[in-house]
């Protein structure tokens, strides 16, 4: 059971954070949702699709790990995450970021699960230096935190206008492996690269204005990314 408390130098001083991966964490996934100031970086390595969440209905931007619901093909047998960027989701590890009242106005702060593994007393590197300043450790994690809220504030309007030029197409996939077997994928949607290309001056630049015209085209060059993926399944079933 987690147990979410506000992190402070009074009663976490003596605490440490060792970054771990693994199934035993959650990360033994097909997909992970990312944020779109994640996009530029992780379409170098991951297909960034959208999936509709199943319960509003609402576009969310998710990278491809896996074909299987449980299946991380980018961690390999020690966990070790096999990318140079690995997404803030899966980065920020036993911490959240949440709101908490301080005297006439609300801030946010770091959250830390003190029933998570991965952290311990005295353990090192430490959240906290002697003196009771942050350690770059814990630097690190608010820096995560703040880029994915940061993140968050952008998925809306960027959906909502993708949508608004009906820039979301279905992907399904007839996939083919080494060893013979086929299966039927459906990866949920990308960017119509043809429809983005074809937009008129006016959506162009009102795209561009937003930041999210790059983001377009960051998702649908990602769809190359998926026979990495099939790659690196053949590979381990060798």
């Amino acid at each position: 059971m987690k147990n979410f408390q506000p992190l402070n130098v009074e009663q976490h001083k003596t605490l440490g954070y060792t970054e771990k991966y693994g199934a035993e964490y959650g990360h033994q996934t097909g997909a992970v949702m990312i944020m779109p100031n994640e996009f530029a970086r992780a379409q170098r390595e991951y297909p960034i699709l959208f999936r509709k969440d199943s319960e509003t209905g609402r576009f969310l931007p998710v990278v491809l790990l896996g074909f299987e619901q449980h299946e991380n093909l980018f961690l390999d047998e020690n966990s070790t995450w096999r990318t140079r960027y690995i997404p803030l989701a899966m980065k920020q590890g036993p911490f959240m970021i949440g709101l908490q009242q301080q005297e006439t106005e609300q801030r946010l702060v770091a959250y830390v699960d003190l029933n998570d593994s991965r952290i311990q007393q005295h353990a090192t590197p430490a959240l906290f230096n002697e003196d009771g300043t942050s350690s770059t450790t814990l630097d690190e994690v608010r820096d995560v935190l703040f880029a994915r809220h940061k993140g968050s504030e952008l998925l809306e309007p960027m959906i909502d206008a993708f949508l608004k030029y009906d820039l979301l197409e279905r992907v399904r996939l007839e996939i083919n492996l080494s060893h013979g077997t086929t299966f039927q994928f459906d990866a949920g949607y990308t960017v119509h690269i043809e429809k983005l290309m074809a937009l008129e001056n006016e959506a162009i630049v009102e795209l561009h204005k937003s930041g999210f015209l790059s983001l377009a085209y960051n998702v649908a060059d990602s769809v190359n990314n998926i026979q990495t993926l099939i790659d690196i399944k053949n590979a381990k079933m060798k």
